[in-house]
């Protein structure tokens, strides 16, 4: 598999473009980056993606479709700055034929970069199934949980301010009221990003992290009977 690497110089040119917040700038460097950061995203995207494809068959495996733009839609967003100075990948299903699922993910910063598993987005319904689940069937979520907790650094989870109601085992009473639930590993090391090194770790972590995509997975499928 090829991948050409992500270097310092790219990071560098992404924040100025970003600075710069300039049509003009960007257009002129355009191949530049999309060469020395888009390309190579999209080169981990594909190598990664036969992995994932085994978990969910139902997984977006089309690299330009995983990996962000360079170009922000800031329509929506009090932020009007034209450009991001850090990109990702994700490794999720169509998020708007298939709302509840969970995903994993790729991503570079400026001074991090890291790779995860959680939910993406998930409403109140998926959530009572989950803490369903969480009674029923403790031993599997704190299995799958573990083994995600071992990899990341970072806890992305978010809880409900009032106590849901059920009698979960006191094991899984930390992770009971949950409204998001995701784990990275936040890393510093730049220079792995520059060979393959980072596409066999983050492949690794992936295979650690399948287990709660699996679990979550179930949920959402539950979720999804529904409606």
């Amino acid at each position: 598999m090829k991948y050409d690497g992500i270097f310092p110089e790219t990071l560098a040119l992404m924040a100025q473009n970003r600075f710069e917040n300039s049509k003009a700038f960007y257009e002129e460097h355009k191949q530049e980056l999309k060469d020395g950061f888009t390309v190579p995203l999209r080169q981990i995207a594909m190598a990664l993606g036969g992995k994932v494809f085994e978990l969910d068959d139902m997984i977006v495996t089309d690299p330009v479709r995983m990996v962000s733009r360079i170009r922000r839609d800031n329509r929506y967003t009090k932020d009007k700055s034209l450009y991001r100075d850090h990109l990702w990948v994700m490794f999720m299903r169509n998020k708007h034929e298939w709302v509840n699922y969970p995903c994993m993910w790729f991503e570079v910063n400026q001074d991090c970069w890291g790779y995860g598993v959680g939910t993406y987005y998930a409403d109140a319904q998926f959530w009572e199934l989950y803490r369903k689940a969480l009674i029923e069937h403790p031993e599997d979520f704190l299995h799958a949980v573990h083994r995600a907790e071992k990899i990341g650094t970072a806890r992305l989870n978010d809880y409900y301010k009032k106590k849901k109601p059920g009698e979960p085992v006191p094991e899984v009473e930390p992770y009971y009221n949950m409204k998001s639930i995701g784990y990275m590993a936040v890393r510093t090391d730049f220079k792995t990003l520059q060979s393959e090194k980072v596409i066999d770790e983050v492949g690794k972590a992936f295979d650690e992290y399948a287990e709660l995509y699996l679990f979550l997975k179930g949920i959402s499928d539950e979720r999804t009977m529904l409606k």
